[in-house]
Order: structure tokens, then sequence, then C-alpha cells
């Protein structure tokens, strides 16, 4: 699997009209009423491909922690109050359909998906997309992670407190052409114990993350764990281009 381009935003709590305004510089498709969710996942999707010649049978899985949680909060206020009305944009927003936003914006008609995931979501979207490239049930791949900002609710309501502060939308493009890659993934692997995975690792310190990783200028790998004490290593191998 060739990484060929990465895009990575990560930034304090926005209003929805900036992602608005930036993703109308980037593509023509109705999205006036979309949730801040959707909107995350098609600019960082577009902002990663820019440049690139697709496939239409390009895979598209994105993966999240919380998904649309704004658009869930916004309807269950709306039914708990006394004659109460769903808003049908809340109730559409609801539904994690950004891979069919992504997917249309890219004139893709292969298959695409959203994955929730309360740990590891992006290691297990991207080892579904490796394993859907290597056995060419797609010729392009498009992974990313995208959660927006959970200020909106109290902290001591979030999963992790302050941590979810910030807008996150990150993607990487990749396939089977070595050309012109920036690295490649060598292999994904899965571990039912931290003793498993040291048997073939060996003791192993603390990884930065996997897109922080790709803009080192060594091999590595990437480490990462469940709650139940899985781990997944993503061996990367950096390229010269």
């Amino acid at each position: 699997m060739y990484i060929h381009q990465t895009y990575q935003l990560i930034e304090p709590n926005e209003p929805i009209a900036t992602y608005k305004q930036k993703l109308s510089t980037l593509c023509k498709i109705n999205l006036r009423r979309a949730n801040k969710f959707n909107l995350l996942a098609v600019f960082g999707a577009l902002s990663c491909v820019q440049n690139q010649t697709l496939s239409t049978n390009l895979g598209i899985y994105l993966a999240t922690e919380h998904g649309p949680v704004e658009s869930l909060t916004n309807v269950l206020e709306q039914v708990t109050k006394e004659d109460g009305v769903v808003m049908p944009f809340d109730f559409l927003g609801i539904n994690t359909n950004a891979s069919f936003y992504i997917a249309q914006a890219l004139n893709a008609s292969g298959k695409h998906m959203v994955l929730t995931s309360h740990n590891l979501s992006f290691e297990k979207a991207l080892q579904l997309a490796y394993f859907d490239l290597m056995h060419n049930e797609v010729d392009d791949v498009l992974v990313g992670k995208v959660d927006a900002s959970l200020c909106f609710i109290d902290p001591k309501h979030r999963p992790m407190g302050d941590k979810n502060n910030f807008d996150e939308s990150c993607w990487l493009y990749a396939n089977r052409n070595a050309k012109n890659a920036v690295a490649k993934i060598e292999k994904i692997e899965e571990f039912a114990s931290l003793e498993a995975m040291q048997k073939v690792y060996g003791e192993l310190g603390t990884t930065a993350s996997f897109h922080d990783l790709l803009h080192t200028f060594e091999d590595n790998l990437h480490v990462a764990k469940d709650e139940n004490g899985k781990y997944i290593v993503i061996k990367i191998q950096k390229l010269k281009v």
C-alpha cells in the first residue's frame, strides 16, 4: 500500500460557516444544510486528493469516534421537549452519510463507508482499506478520521474532558502504485495482548500519531491499543520522492 498524499486539519473549535466557506473553494455540491461533521469530512477528503488523478473505483473509509454528536444532541433535546418537533435537517444529520457526500463530490463509484469505534477507529479503517486494496476490491483508497469539537458539551460529560476541544479531519490517499509515493505501509498486524506483540517486536516505547510519523524522515512503527488491551502495529517505510 503506497501513500501518495496526506492532509491533516486539527484546529480549535470553528463555526460551521468557516467550513462552508472553505469547502466552497473546492467543490460545488450542495451542502448548505449539512452539519459540521459532514462539512469537516468532505473538506478534509477533498483537500487530501487535490492534484491527484483518481480512479472511479475509489474506496472511501471514514473513521470517527463520536460521529455527528451535535446533530444527535439537537434531536434529543427536541424530542424531550413538550410538544417538541424534530427539525428535519437535524434528523437527517444524525445519519453518518459523510462518505456518500465525499463520493458524490469526487464522482467515485467504489465502496464507501463510515466506521465508528471508541478506540482505534482510524487504525481499523486503515486495516480494512489495506485489505480491500491488496485484494483488488478497489483501485485507490481514501482513509480518514473525522471528529468535530465537543466544546458545546459540558467538560464533565465529554468522553475525554478538555481533549475534545478540536475539530479534526485527517486523511491519506493511497494505491498500489509505487511511483511518486511518499511512504509505504508494509504490514498491519493485530495482537491480542501486549505480551503477544512483544514476542514479535520486543519492547516498544510510546509512538507518535500515525500522521506525525509520516512527516518524519525515517522508517517507523505506529502502535495503538484499545481499552481491552488489544494492539495494532502498522509498519511504515519512508520513500524518497
